[in-house]
């Protein structure tokens, strides 16, 4: 077994703070109480991500933002999800206008989600998604992501959940990856929790395994209930058939009754249908 590298994960959780808040100034102290260091750690983490270009420091505040070396590398590991969000736009538009929502086109890179464009005005309802963030791809998130997946990775997703997962819950989860990929796309449930953790500070990974201990994946729609939903998403594949991008209908005005959640995600599947197609791209 690996050994653990403290000091490349401190560096990883700066970083990702960083990228969580794209364009906002930090100072040496606010960053080091942010992600939990101490002020020399922070300070001589900071020093060498500003000598490699991943971390700019303001020459008059002192204060710290991210780099043009991150952004190439970002560049670089979603090209091709940047090139598929092109051909999505117009459909995006088409979904927000329609349905009166907001849509979300995010990709899988890594063992996170990034969330890459949107279309339709910010509602106060439901998640508050801020275009170029980041969350962990760990359970319950990303089964839209993992439901395509070879059966190693499936299990390399679960077992982020953490090692006080019991088998009933894994379980859940596998019975989830199997509904998502049956009907073609994941519901999520609204759940209080889950709003704040959008605007993490910090390692949030530790939070968002503990969202994985509630209700939040919705598994079967049970006749004549209502239901308040955080997101409707659905895949779009690339040219080798895996998941390219993921399509997310959120901020929805009501609860939605049970009959009506298939419509809404039949509206999103013939779009996802469409731009896979576009592209050239072969679903499973």
């Amino acid at each position: 077994m690996a050994r653990p590298a403290p000091a490349v994960d401190r560096t990883v959780a700066l970083l990702n703070f960083l990228a969580a808040h794209p364009g906002e100034p930090w100072s040496l102290s606010e960053l080091a109480r942010r992600v939990g260091l101490n002020k020399a750690t922070a300070h001589a983490m900071l020093t060498t991500l500003t000598d490699a270009g991943y971390v700019l420091r303001h020459p008059v505040d002192k204060t710290f933002m991210l780099g043009p070396a991150v952004i190439a590398v970002g560049n670089a590991a979603a090209a091709r999800q940047f090139e598929v969000v092109d051909f999505a736009r117009g459909e995006m538009e088409a979904l927000a206008d329609e349905l009166a929502v907001r849509c979300i086109a995010s990709a899988a890179i890594g063992e996170e989600i990034v969330f890459l464009a949107a279309s339709g005005d910010p509602q106060p309802f439901g998640l508050h998604v801020v275009i170029g963030q980041r969350v962990p791809l760990v359970p319950p998130l990303g089964t839209v992501f993992v439901a395509w997946s070879a059966p190693a990775d499936i299990d390399d997703w679960l077992r982020r959940l953490g090692p006080n997962a019991g088998d009933a819950e894994l379980q859940r989860f596998r019975d989830a990856v199997e509904t998502v990929r049956r009907r073609g796309y994941s519901l999520g449930l609204e759940v209080p929790a889950a709003r704040g953790l959008m605007d993490f500070e910090g390692d949030s990974r530790g939070a968002f395994t503990e969202l994985g201990h509630r209700e939040y994946v919705l598994l079967e729609l049970e006749h004549s209930a209502s239901y308040r939903l955080s997101h409707i998403a659905a895949p779009v594949f690339g040219p080798d058939g895996r998941v390219a991008l993921s399509l997310n209908l959120i901020g929805f005005r009501h609860e939605l009754r049970a009959e009506q959640v298939p419509e809404l995600a039949a509206r999103l599947t013939e779009a996802t249908a469409r731009i896979t197609k576009a592209i050239h791209g072969k679903a499973p």
